[in-house]
């Protein structure tokens, strides 16, 4: 699926996991991986917000109305980069962008007024329907997810990976995590370092 894969899904929360579809590799976020609805989709059911029929309903759905599809796509990305400049803020110690911070925090406010109470097995928790968010069910389960990490005390666990834009929930011993991955960006400075230490 374009690259990703669940080796991707580093973030320790799939909120996390959804603002690392665009960047890697380095700091920059030039690279975008959700180019369609159905990669969305894609995305969102390797990442555990749709099980495998809803997920084939949104491609049906997203072909049959593509202008929706798009529509509904930019505004899932609008969320996804506003939501970033928040938490990287927050993983930084910078300051909040209020713009962003306005935009994430009214997204939010709508996902929860189309949300339901589902009774669980030892609770209840907040959900949104296929029928009732169609194309749109994917930014408003992402929207409940942002709303829980936010008030969850995970957030002081937030990171920026050392190398590239990516962020995750460091829960290793003493809190020392420095890369999204050693698969990754793990292996790469251990590469660089052994050059830097060939060339001296």
């Amino acid at each position: 699926m374009a690259g990703l894969t669940a080796e991707d899904l580093i973030g320790g929360h799939a909120c996390l996991d959804f603002v690392n579809t665009a960047g890697g590799g380095g700091k920059s976020r030039d690279l975008d991986r959700m180019v369609s609805y159905e990669l969305l989709a894609n995305w969102a059911e390797l990442a555990g917000l749709l099980t495998a029929r809803e997920a084939a309903s949104l491609r049906r759905l997203a072909k049959v109305s593509p202008d929706a599809a798009v529509s509904a796509l930019k505004q899932t990305l609008r969320f996804r980069e506003d939501l970033y400049a928040c938490l990287m803020a927050l993983a930084t110690d910078g300051v909040v962008p209020a713009e962003s911070w306005q935009a994430i925090t009214s997204q939010m406010t709508q996902c929860l007024a189309a949300s339901h109470l589902k009774r669980g097995p030892s609770a209840f928790t907040r959900a949104i329907e296929l029928e009732d968010g169609e194309l749109d069910t994917i930014l408003l389960r992402i929207g409940l997810l942002a709303n829980d990490l936010l008030l969850s005390d995970d957030l002081r666990r937030l990171k920026n990976c050392d190398r590239c834009s990516w962020l995750y929930l460091d829960r290793s011993k003493g809190g020392r995590r420095r890369w999204c991955s050693m698969r990754a960006c793990g292996n790469r400075a251990k590469v660089q370092r052994f050059a830097e230490r060939q060339r001296d």
